[in-house]
């Protein structure tokens, strides 16, 4: 027999057998997991420059949306499907809002002195708005004064034409704009028959006439 001592080298290592070290096996491929490079894999890896950058950069994106839904110069206005634009009766300012809610206590209260003078001060301040000539116009109905009711309703109408949309329900006052011209083409011709040259009544007619126009072309 032979003895098996000859298939070993001096070291008594079997010959063509890796050499085993420290308990590694050789042969054997290890993988490491590798960590991942310019980012992070977890929340919890972020420090606090990190998460001071994560809050800027979404208030930023916040703050695009706020001035891509509200424009500068375009407040107030909605798309129609055919492309162009039209205002639109939404009160942007809480200050505009809480104050016309107040003059409409006053109107309704009858307390029409205090009413007409916060309305004043509101189409002052607010120019392009026409919530406050359409209250206007109602005030001057409760004085009995439909020409004057029409003068501002045209106002109102001009900057927002939704109030003449019957399709706007929430907003729609052409009914009671209708009326009014009627009342007021009364009271205008009744004035030119005693005064045909009136110019006053003259330029009244011509806002009637338009007033007129503008219901028979709208959807009420």
């Amino acid at each position: 027999m032979i003895d098996s001592a000859k298939h070993r080298n001096g070291d008594g290592i079997p010959p063509n057998e890796p050499e085993v070290r420290g308990g590694e096996e050789s042969c054997r491929i290890s993988f490491t997991e590798a960590k991942p490079e310019g980012g992070f894999s977890s929340f919890g890896d972020l420090d606090r420059l990190d998460w001071l950058a994560l809050v800027v950069l979404v208030l930023l994106i916040v703050s695009a949306l706020g001035l891509i839904i509200f424009q500068p110069g375009q407040a107030g206005t909605t798309v129609k499907k055919d492309g162009g634009t039209r205002q639109r009766i939404v009160v942007i300012s809480p200050e505009l809002d809480q104050k016309m809610a107040a003059a409409t206590m006053l109107l309704n209260g009858g307390d029409l002195v205090k009413a007409g003078a916060l309305l004043d001060a509101l189409i002052a301040e607010f120019p392009y708005e026409g919530g406050p000539h359409m209250l206007k116009g109602d005030l001057f109905l409760r004085k009995q004064q439909p020409v004057e009711a029409l003068l501002e309703y045209r106002l109102g109408v001009d900057l927002n034409p939704d109030y003449l949309d019957k399709k706007m329900v929430e907003v729609f006052q052409g009914k009671k704009i209708k009326s009014t011209l009627e009342e007021a083409r009364r009271a205008i011709d009744a004035g030119l028959a005693r005064t045909p040259g009136d110019a006053t009544l003259l330029e009244q007619r011509k806002v009637l006439y338009y007033m007129l126009r503008k219901v028979a072309g709208s959807c009420g």
